[in-house]
């Protein structure tokens, strides 16, 4: 029996069915010219075992970045995610077990915030949202971040972690998003639900003029790895609905497979950065 096989008689599969030709007439919706690039940067790192990152891993052990990424328009900017700090990024480990944080990179993240016309939140996990969550302008922020009505929903009622809780009027100073499978939200960039990471957790596509498609799966693997071999994380802390996540899992790998024209961004894979930022894919520099 395949391990495929095994993963969908052992724990479900619900199919996601998301349809790659509506989200790119979607991308094209909105008037205004499409973005040109991509940018990215690690914040912070984090370092697991294998055999908690992907099913059937070993205990090497893998280093997984923070990230947020930077959508650059020829006259403004827009950040998916914005990175934690560092009382938020030590929230994850023990005292005496730190791991690797990087301030300089976080100000550099924290100045590309505050200069972006727009910021969209994926979900509410602290190490996407605390950037905006602990600035010390949030006022500003939060003025222009979208985010779902799911998400406002878990950052007031089950924060990631206890010191990002907010009230509803703190909440309801975002811009807040009530929509079906995808949104346009800019010109080339789509949001895609996909509740399964978590019950808000949303996928990014971004058109580039210069054909180029990106597609951002954000948490539903935590590296590419889990997309190529259709196997989820095996973390005890993570609660995910797992037949949902298997099922997203499914539909990256076939766009991986067959889209040739899709490059895939993970959040936390490491060795895809490196190879998206020398290949030229991805900027290594945030614009500000």
């Amino acid at each position: 029996m395949s391990t495929v096989a095994s993963v969908e008689m052992d724990i479900g599969e619900v199919p996601f069915t998301a349809d790659l030709s509506r989200i790119r007439q979607l991308a094209r919706l909105l008037p205004g010219p499409l973005p040109l690039a991509v940018n990215g940067i690690r914040v912070a790192a984090s370092i697991r075992p294998n055999k908690f990152v992907i099913q059937g891993g070993d205990d090497t052990l893998v280093t997984m970045p923070r990230t947020a990424f930077q959508v650059v328009y020829p006259d403004c900017t827009v950040m998916i995610d914005s990175g934690l700090d560092r009382e938020t990024h030590d929230s994850f480990s023990t005292p005496d077990k730190r791991e690797p944080y990087f301030p300089e990179a976080f100000a550099k993240l924290q100045r590309a915030l505050d200069a972006a016309r727009m910021i969209v939140l994926t979900h509410f996990h602290a190490d996407h949202v605390a950037g905006v969550i602990r600035a010390a302008n949030f006022d500003e922020l939060a003025a222009k971040t979208v985010i779902g009505v799911a998400t406002a929903q878990c950052l007031v009622a089950m924060p990631h972690k206890p010191h990002l809780a907010m009230t509803a009027e703190q909440v309801n100073r975002f811009v807040i998003l009530n929509y079906g499978d995808y949104y346009p939200v800019a010109p080339g960039i789509v949001l895609i639900k996909a509740a399964g990471h978590s019950v808000d957790h949303q996928m990014v596509y971004i058109a580039l003029q210069s054909g180029r498609e990106i597609l951002h799966s954000v948490d539903v693997g935590w590296v590419l790895e889990n997309i190529r071999l259709v196997k989820g994380k095996a973390a005890p802390w993570v609660k995910e609905d797992v037949p949902a996540a298997v099922g997203q899992l499914r539909w990256l790998n076939n766009i991986l497979r067959n889209e040739k024209n899709v490059t895939l961004l993970v959040t936390h894979d490491d060795g895809l950065f490196n190879r998206l930022t020398q290949d030229g894919v991805l900027g290594g520099e945030l614009a500000v």
